[in-house]
C-alpha cells in the first residue's frame, strides 16, 4: 500500500484512506476447504466446500411458500452467510421469465473512470470518490418504471475484489439494485492474468448465460466506447437477435458507425451522458 501511495501520489488523509479501503480486499487470505452455511428465512442451506481461492458454488432450490413474507416488492431477498464466529449479509434476486433486463458495464458506462488515460483511470478506482456518469442513474430509474418486470445486471471486468466499493456507491448514489457479474480473480496465483485479458471473451461469458437462463426475457445492453463492447454487443446481438431491445454506447472516443456494423440502425445509439436517452 506505501509503495501504491507514492505511484499514486497520495497528498491527504482521504486519499490514503480510500487507497486503504480500496486496496485491502486484494490482500485479504482464502480459506480452502471450509463450509459456509447459508440462511434464507428460518432454513439454513449448508454449501459445498470452499475452493483454494476461497470462493464456493452450489444451488439451492427453494418454494414460493418459503419466499412469501422475506421477498421485496422488488424481488429482493435477504440472506446470511454464516461461518463459525461471523455473520456476513447479503441479497439475491428473483428475477421473473418475462420482461426486460438491463445489462450494463460500469467503468465509462454509469460510472466515469476515464480508462483511456491509464494515470487517471487508476487513481479514480483506487484514491478518489467514485463519479456516476451525469444522467445514469435518472435513465435507470426511469427504466425501472417504465418497463414491467425490469431488473439489472452489471457485467464488468472490474475485479470481484472492487464489489463492496461498488457496492456502496451505486447504493449512495441511488441506482437501482441490481446483480454483479465482476472478474474473478486472486492475487496468489494465475488467475491475475485474467486482468489483461480479452475483455470481449469474458463478456461473452457472462452474458450469454444471462440470454440463455431467461430465454423469454429482452434485453438492454448498455455499455461504453472505451474497450470493446460494440463488437460484444453486435456479437450479441447477432446471435439473439429477438431478445435484443436495444444497444446503448456511450461514446468516450469519437467512435464511429462502423463498429456497430451488424446491427439495424434502429436497434442502437451513440450517448455522451444519461440525458442523451
Amino acid at each position: 500500500i506505501k509503495v501504491l501511495g507514492k505511484v499514486f501520489k497520495v497528498k491527504d488523509k482521504e486519499e490514503k484512506k480510500l487507497l486503504n479501503q480500496r486496496v485491502m480486499p486484494f490482500t485479504v487470505d482464502n480459506k480452502s476447504m471450509k463450509y459456509v452455511n447459508i440462511k434464507i428465512g428460518n432454513t439454513v442451506h449448508r454449501m459445498p466446500r470452499s475452493l483454494k481461492d476461497g470462493h464456493f458454488f452450489g444451488n439451492i432450490t427453494l418454494h414460493e411458500n418459503q419466499l412469501l413474507n422475506i421477498t421485496s416488492k422488488d424481488g429482493i431477498v435477504n440472506f446470511q452467510a454464516v461461518d463459525k464466529d461471523r455473520i456476513f449479509q447479503g441479497v439475491f434476486h428473483l428475477v421473473p421469465p418475462k420482461g426486460i433486463s438491463i445489462i450494463s458495464d460500469i467503468d465509462d458506462t454509469v460510472k466515469i473512470t476515464n480508462y483511456l488515460d491509464k494515470k487517471e483511470f487508476y487513481k479514480n478506482i483506487f484514491i478518489r470518490e467514485f463519479k456516476a456518469v451525469p444522467g445514469m442513474v435518472q435513465y435507470f430509474l426511469e427504466c425501472k418504471t417504465q418497463y414491467e418486470n425490469c431488473c439489472f445486471h452489471y457485467v464488468s471486468a472490474s475485479p470481484y475484489q472492487l464489489f463492496e466499493a461498488l457496492d456502496n456507491f451505486f447504493r449512495q448514489t441511488g441506482f437501482p439494485s441490481a446483480t454483479f457479474h465482476l472478474k474473478k480473480i486472486r492475487i496468489k496465483d494465475k488467475t491475475l492474468l485474467q486482468l489483461l485479458a480479452d475483455p470481449r471473451d469474458y463478456k461473452m461469458r457472462q452474458i450469454e448465460p444471462l440470454l440463455k437462463t431467461f430465454p423469454n426475457r429482452t434485453f438492454i445492453l448498455i455499455g461504453d466506447s472505451g474497450e470493446m463492447d460494440p463488437e460484444v454487443y453486435t456479437e450479441i446481438f447477432q446471435k439473439y437477435p429477438e431478445q435484443i431491445e436495444k444497444i446503448l454506447i456511450r461514446n468516450v472516443n469519437n467512435a464511429t458507425a462502423s463498429r456497430m456494423n451488424g446491427v439495424h440502425s434502429e436497434k442502437w445509439q451513440y450517448f455522451c451522458d444519461g440525458t442523451d436517452l
